[in-house]
């Protein structure tokens, strides 16, 4: 039994690790690599939702404050109501901007701000590049795209003429260069602010595939060189970075090594695939401190408000299209993302995210956890157990990215943990149909209708392979068989007996009794598996009494008909025996072995020395008496056996009261029995012979008349136990 249950837990757990390895290889099969866009807009969304968690714990902590570190500039819908039109703005409102800018020291001057081409005016123009060149701190914003050779915009082998690019881009091995976006062209003509620029960024996003901004990549590759991002720019300016201070890990890492007299120090920012880093937004709209750009431009600002901030100018005016869908928001500056970024890697505060292999390892452990859980428990027990496991690694994600800044992805490993409780079950329910037809197959004809539905409403029932059960073996023959089939012909035979055999199993069935096997004429059958029955010995009493009775009717019918009389010997005992499918490896049947088959058997058989019909054993008796009329008939030891068994003959049911001859000829048996066993032989021959005066064909009394007789010509044996020996089957 500890070796069934081991080899059922080992196949349970080899379902569980089989169902849940399958799972997870097909949900990263489908997900990486056959439906990535799908799933990546998917879990994006979910990564949205840790965004406005996040960010609305961060602006509960600082209280309505505002980053002041950066300031942004902001053209709104005030500036434009008091300036006129943004595009008919003269550029020397920027350049007055930046002079003012420049006299309160500030640290760094980005404009988000495309000046593509130059002005009709070139005075103001030439203004704007003059006071650019003079402050030395100023950045400006450019821009690339794709070529369009429809449209006549072919790509570019290299910068526009003039351009000292040189100052502006950095140089690395062609693996590293290709590891970003590649540019084809670069589209701003207005090359002498370009040159008096202190660096040059371009402002172009890279949008997911739901154009939401979540990263931007740190370089474009342009012409084989590397350009930086607007933000990028302005971070290597003010930690005066060098070409040869910047690391490219492809994939993973830009590293900036930072020399002190403390100390050389590191940023390591991590990258995605296209050299692309993941923006770590502090908050919604208005986080950084915003002042209109009409208040600057008319110094209603203190100058000395920008002293050692960084200032980005840009647009925040719905009609000026640089307003972006960002993960918490619909509408937000391209401004403001910029000071995010730049924020993001002063501070080195990053989003992190964990390699691919570990998101593929999380990916099959949950799988295995849960199919393993699965297939262990039932679906009321797995079910909550997927909602209790699912929900706490939903909230641990959620934990992780708003405490940790860790992205741990969620959909993959949802999708996993719901598939693997669905193969699981998928498997358990195709698993069971097919049980159910092995089932039904096994024993629609050996079981009551009644019973084989248990068995397949609940297959655990049935404990293929052995299994100790208390149940009760039922064991009937034909008398003198042989004898009345040498009066029929084979054709005969055969149909005589099937109606016999069909009648008889169909009481069997009646009583929910298994029928085991038919041996020519004789019917095993068993009461009490494979389903458990508490009334096994009374079903099969009741049983042995129906068929008797059933006999009588089908004996009238056949003396009419002219065909032999067959009568019918049943021998029934209950106690332990195992059952379970023996035989082959090939070939096998659902049956019952054991002491207690083989005495059921013994007991059919000793019915031709008592010319009895039912014989059952004293176990059997003792869960049955108070429903059935029986006798006591003998102390017997079987052949093979040495310990004896007592034995009893059913007479009828109790609900059918005995008549007085019945009583009276059974009296004095019993009285008879009773004086046999105490040795008072004399005695025990003189009721035997009342009880054969009252009912003549009694066949227990004759055989104890019979044994009176022998031992009135012979003397008991020594120490004689009352014991009758058996000596054949």
């Amino acid at each position: 039994m500890v070796q069934s249950m081991s080899e059922n837990i080992l196949k349970r757990l080899l379902i569980g690790i089989s169902l849940g390895l399958l799972t997870a290889a097909l949900v990263i099969l489908f997900t990486e690599i056959l439906f990535p866009t799908v799933f990546n807009n998917f879990e994006f969304q979910t990564l949205d939702l840790r965004y406005a968690n996040k960010i609305n714990k961060l602006e509960q902590a600082r209280d309505g404050g505002k980053i002041e570190e950066i300031i942004i500039v902001d053209i709104d819908n005030r500036s434009l109501n008091e300036l006129g039109r943004f595009h008919q703005w003269p550029r020397d409102y920027y350049a007055k901007i930046t002079n003012y800018l420049v006299e309160s020291g500030a640290l760094a001057i980005g404009f988000d701000i495309l000046f593509m081409e130059r002005d009709t005016n070139r005075v103001v123009d030439s203004l704007f590049v003059l006071s650019t060149r003079d402050a030395q701190n100023v950045f400006h914003a450019l821009s690339f795209s794709k070529a369009e050779p429809d449209a006549f915009l072919y790509k570019m082998d290299q910068p526009p003429e003039g351009l000292k690019f040189e100052d502006y881009s950095y140089f690395f091995p062609p693996d590293v260069q290709n590891s970003f976006p590649a540019a084809e062209r670069f589209d701003g003509k207005f090359i002498d602010l370009y040159n008096a620029s202190q660096k040059l960024g371009f402002a172009n996003y890279q949008p997911d595939d739901d154009s939401v901004i979540r990263k931007m990549p740190l370089f474009m590759n342009f012409a084989n060189k590397l350009y930086p991002s607007l933000p990028f720019a302005i971070v290597l300016y003010l930690l005066n970075i060098q070409q040869e201070q910047i690391s490219i890990l492809p994939d993973k890492l830009v590293q900036l090594k930072i020399p002190s007299e403390e100390g050389t120090s590191f940023i390591n920012i991590p990258i995605e695939e296209k050299g692309q880093m993941f923006i770590n937004y502090s908050g919604t709209f208005q986080t950084f401190r915003y002042v209109s750009f009409y208040d600057v431009f008319t110094r209603r600002v203190p100058a000395e408000f920008f002293t050692d901030k960084i200032v980005l100018i840009g647009a925040s005016a719905p009609g000026l299209e640089d307003i972006r869908p960002v993960p918490f928001q619909q509408a937000f500056p391209g401004v403001e993302i910029h000071a995010n970024i730049i924020y993001n890697i002063l501070n080195k505060d990053f989003i992190h995210r964990k390699s691919k292999l570990i998101d593929y390892l999380i990916v099959i452990l949950l799988c295995l956890i849960i199919a393993i859980i699965s297939s262990f428990g039932k679906m009321w027990i797995s079910v909550p157990v997927l909602i209790i496991i699912a929900t706490g690694f939903i909230y641990s994600t959620f934990y992780s990215f708003t405490n940790n800044n860790l992205w741990i992805e969620n959909i993959r490993p949802i999708i996993g943990i719901v598939f693997s409780l669905v193969a699981v079950l998928g498997y358990k329910y195709f698993s069971e149909v097919k049980d159910k037809k092995r089932i039904k197959s096994m024993f629609q004809n050996y079981l009551s209708p009644s019973v084989v539905n248990k068995l397949l409403h609940d297959p655990n029932m049935l404990k293929l392979g052995g299994e100790r059960k208390i149940a009760t073996s039922f064991f009937s023959d034909i008398k003198s068989f042989t004898s009345l089939s040498e009066n029929l012909r084979p054709e005969e035979l055969v149909t005589y007996l099937n109606e016999y055999l069909s009648a008889m199993t169909d009481v069997v069935l009646k009583y929910n009794g298994y029928l085991d096997k038919y041996e020519g004429d004789a019917i095993v059958a068993v009461f009490g598996i494979p389903v458990e029955q508490r009334d096994h010995a009374l079903r099969a009493c009741f049983a042995a009494i129906d068929m008797q009775n059933r006999l009588v009717k089908l004996r009238k019918r056949w003396k009419k008909q002219g065909k032999p009389l067959f009568e019918t010997r049943i021998g029934i005992n209950s106690g332990p025996m195992i059952a379970g499918n023996i035989g082959g490896a090939n070939r096998f049947d659902y049956t019952a072995i054991g002491d207690s088959v083989n005495l059921a058997s013994r007991l059919e058989g000793a019915n031709k020395i008592y010319e009895t019909s039912i014989m059952i054993s004293e176990a059997t008796f003792s869960a049955i008496y108070k429903h059935i009329w029986c006798r006591e008939l003998d102390f017997i030891r079987v052949k093979g056996k040495a310990k004896p068994v007592r034995i009893y003959e059913i007479i009828d049911r109790k609900k059918n009261e005995l008549g007085n001859v019945q009583k009276a000829y059974l009296e004095c048996y019993h009285k008879g029995l009773e004086r046999y066993r105490n040795c008072e032989i004399s005695e025990a021959q003189n009721y035997f012979l009342k009880a054969l005066e009252i009912y003549p064909d009694d066949g227990p009394s004759i055989e104890f008349l019979g044994r009176c007789k022998f031992f009135t010509e012979n003397p008991l044996p020594e120490k004689w136990d009352g014991v009758f020996d058996m000596t054949t089957k």
